[in-house]
């Protein structure tokens, strides 16, 4: 963590301060250095936002360390300073002490003590920055649910007002269907019977995908219950058909999957939260069909999802062949921000997704690479007996 921290440093003797320098800078981010507390209250103004820790030397020309520290105290009252000194004078220890200096160093220096008390001093830093990364990371995720929530709610609206002008046309598409049967027999009927029967799967496929939204739009998301874990596959197909399609076939568990397969052909049955597990389908779906995109031919192109019971859990797996989990993410594949996709689930998705599975009474997930395959692998708690 150090290569995350800026220091400055203030020392006159220079030969001093290029030594320490040479010694230590490599390690840091920033190491910033300045000869006296004048030039160093100077540096400090100029990178107020950047750097975590001050070193400096007590007496130095224009101002003396224990001035500038002072000076930089009345508008930052937490920030770490170390004192190097070859003074034993109580009243430069007991004004150190009165301004909140985090540690002391003695002349000569020995750059291995000076590391230790750096570290020392930096572990507040360290907790800060942890605790700042975690609120970003929870306050993006707040925000991206807030987003889901209203999107939930304009969906639940947008489908009540679909349903009433779908169910209108279906009703009449029907009586359509019927007088058709009274028409004498040709070439005419057959090519509008054929057309009729494309008309009916194109309504057939809208009722579903309006269904879908309506379930992963219902209120009460976050209530644990039996679900059908096959169901749940199914419909965040569904909602992800429209790019789908175009981009590779999909096959749950071994059947190619349509907008006509029944959500209920199979049970897998979890104790679970129903719409936040079909989130993170949606997520893990659309990280793999961005990847398969890549592969130049339709044809080459494939996602498998397998669900099979196990012992004590369900087992879910994703596998698509687009050629593996790149070695240099793979061990911080679920940690956010460390993806190199800023549309898809590489980033912060992945991570909302473990989070979800986490979330789900010992679910577990894990990403590993199998031959050219990049699998996903997911184990969720059992059926509940209510």
């Amino acid at each position: 963590m150090l290569e995350e921290i800026s220091i400055l440093y203030v020392e006159d003797e220079i030969n001093i301060l290029n030594l320490i320098s040479d010694f230590l800078s490599p390690l840091f981010k920033n190491f910033y250095t300045a000869q006296n507390g004048r030039e160093g209250l100077d540096i400090y103004n100029k990178h107020i936002n950047e750097i975590d820790l001050i070193i400096t030397d007590i007496n130095m020309p224009l101002l003396d360390g224990l001035e500038m520290s002072k000076m930089i105290r009345e508008t930052n009252q937490t920030i770490p300073i170390i004192i190097t000194t070859a003074y034993n004078d109580k009243d430069y220890l007991h004004d150190a002490i009165k301004i909140g200096v985090r540690d002391f160093v003695l002349k000569p220096l020995d750059v291995k003590d000076l590391l230790k008390s750096i570290k020392r001093s930096l572990e507040p830093v360290y907790l800060k920055k942890k605790l700042e990364s975690e609120r970003k990371f929870h306050e993006e995720e707040r925000i991206k649910n807030a987003k889901c929530t209203a999107s939930g709610q304009l969906a639940a609206g947008l489908t009540h007002e679909i349903n009433t002008p779908l169910t209108y046309i279906k009703a009449n598409f029907e009586i359509i269907g019927y007088d058709l049967e009274d028409i004498p027999d040709s070439k005419a009927k057959d090519s509008i019977l054929q057309s009729v029967s494309k008309i009916s799967d194109g309504i057939k496929r809208i009722e579903n995908i309006v269904h879908s939204i309506k379930e992963m739009s219902e209120e009460n998301n976050e209530n644990m219950e039996n679900v059908n874990i096959y169901a749940t596959i199914v419909t965040a197909l569904t909602l992800s058909y429209n790019k789908i399609k175009h981009i590779s076939k999909v096959f749950v568990n071994n059947e190619e999957f349509s907008l006509d397969m029944d959500k209920n052909g199979r049970e897998y049955i979890s104790y679970v939260q129903k719409q936040r597990i079909e989130q993170a389908w949606l997520i893990i779906i659309t990280n793999a069909i961005d990847e398969l995109v890549k592969i130049k031919n339709f044809d080459d192109r494939k996602l498998d999802i397998d669900i099979s019971y196990e012992k004590d859990f369900v087992k879910v797996i994703f596998k698509d062949n687009a050629g593996g989990i790149k070695e240099g993410i793979l061990d911080n594949i679920f940690e956010p921000f460390k993806g190199t996709k800023n549309s898809s689930g590489m980033g912060v998705g992945l991570s909302i997704a473990k989070k979800i599975i986490n979330d789900q009474n010992k679910g577990m997930i894990k990403a590993y690479n199998e031959k050219q395959h990049a699998v996903f692998e997911i184990q969720l708690p059992p059926k509940k007996d209510l």
